[in-house]
């Protein structure tokens, strides 16, 4: 396997793993520390969520320099991080937990510029996605980590810089194309109109971030709740984390169907395993049946959204990619606001009836629209049927998109 892939993974893992996703796992301990009603903790994942944001448009303002990015990744998270580790009041905590968030904004876009300039292309739509999935190794060591300081939360958190700062090492380290070329040059700015093929990518993702915040704010809250010890929690998550590996395969799934399959197939999952997690938090089977689900289709479901992004915009992938993560994260942000007042309002069988409610109506965006894509691997000649869509597209007569498809016939395959 590449060494960047390696890196690359590490870093996922710890920019959105520990110190995005961290967040949630550690959410009992803070709310013990601080006196976080749900209201508040759905607000302070919100920022968390909406830095992400922030950092990802930046990103895309300098996509010129991945290796920048990246180290920007590695800051943000680690120092993000120490602030949480050395938090003495509420609002020190709030501020670090969001200069965490902005990590994983920054980390998406670097890396899938780097891997465009440093693996054949044959292999990148696999690579981006095996990437991808780093989120579930980082979930399952921030399980490790809860166990291995005993509850000491601010010893867990230091952890997490340290770890986030020797994955963006490696990865940096990795990246064998520096000396020798300079990545494609968009100095251009992206303009709206370009986006216009993810307009649909665009609802459905926002969506999908929606629902996915239940289970990533308040899951693990949940769970404690529903049960005397935490151990029966973390394992949860940590097997959450296990399943989520699993989504590197989203690109095979892509391979074998099509986008609009394997969307359906990822989010309709994810969006059932967060309404069963709500309706029986407490009994084992259900619980690590739902949190299971849940990992590796909302990781899968990751996976889909770059796949879509780089085979609708070929020429400008990390812009696209970007573009509907940044979605994602304001469908979170949205999300972790809403259900956090849901929740103290009722309980989390309808709050989390609710978000998995919100997940279903993500299907609609991708599979009510004039342009079928029913054929699109299975229909092309076979000396492009394994070929990367963008070599595809330089062997075929140019053609223009059905109007209103978000499926071109051209495109080029992560996070």
């Amino acid at each position: 396997m590449h060494t960047l892939v390696i890196g690359g993974t590490a870093l996922i893992a710890a920019a959105y793993g520990l110190a995005r996703f961290g967040y949630g796992l550690f959410l009992p301990h803070f709310t013990e520390s601080f006196a976080l009603g749900p209201t508040v903790a759905g607000a302070v994942q919100a920022g968390s969520f909406l830095s992400y944001c922030i950092a990802a448009v930046l990103a895309s303002r300098i996509s010129d320099r991945p290796r920048l990015v990246v180290a920007f990744a590695g800051a943000t998270a680690a120092l993000g991080s120490l602030g949480v580790a050395a938090s003495p009041h509420p609002l020190v905590f709030a501020t670090s937990v969001i200069i965490a968030g902005a990590g994983a904004g920054f980390a998406t876009p670097g890396l899938v510029t780097l891997i465009e300039r440093n693996i054949v292309r044959t292999r990148q739509e696999n690579a981006q996605t095996i990437v991808n999935s780093g989120t579930g190794v980082g979930l399952v060591v921030a399980g490790g980590l809860v166990f291995a300081t005993a509850g000491q939360w601010r010893a867990g958190w230091a952890a997490i810089a340290v770890l986030t700062a020797v994955a963006t090492s490696i990865t940096l380290r990795a990246d064998r194309a520096s000396h020798r070329r300079r990545t494609r040059d968009h100095k251009v700015p992206v303009r709206l109109g370009e986006l216009s093929p993810l307009a649909r990518p665009l609802v459905a993702a926002a969506l999908a971030g929606a629902s996915s915040a239940a289970v990533w704010t308040f899951g693990r809250s949940v769970m404690t709740d529903a049960t005397d010890g935490e151990t029966y929690s973390v394992l949860a998550w940590m097997t959450l984390g296990a399943f989520g590996v699993l989504g590197a395969a989203a690109g095979r799934i892509v391979q074998t169907w099509n986008l609009r399959v394997a969307w359906a197939l990822t989010t309709a999952t994810m969006s059932a395993a967060t309404a069963l997690l709500g309706l029986m938090p407490g009994s084992p089977v259900p619980t690590y049946i739902s949190v299971a689900l849940f990992g590796a289709s909302y990781i899968a479901m990751s996976g889909v959204l770059i796949v879509w992004a780089v085979r609708s915009l070929p020429d400008r992938a990390a812009e696209g990619t970007v573009a509907l993560f940044i979605a994602l994260a304001v469908g979170q942000t949205a999300g972790s606001l809403a259900f956090g007042a849901l929740l103290s309002a009722t309980s989390a069988a309808p709050t989390f009836v609710v978000a998995g409610a919100v997940g279903v109506a993500a299907l609609v965006p991708a599979a009510f629209h004039p342009h079928s894509d029913r054929h699109e691997i299975s229909a092309s000649p076979p000396a492009l049927r394994c070929a990367p869509p963008a070599q595809a597209a330089a062997r075929t007569p140019a053609r223009s998109p059905a109007p209103g498809s978000d499926f071109p016939p051209g495109g080029n395959p992560q996070r």
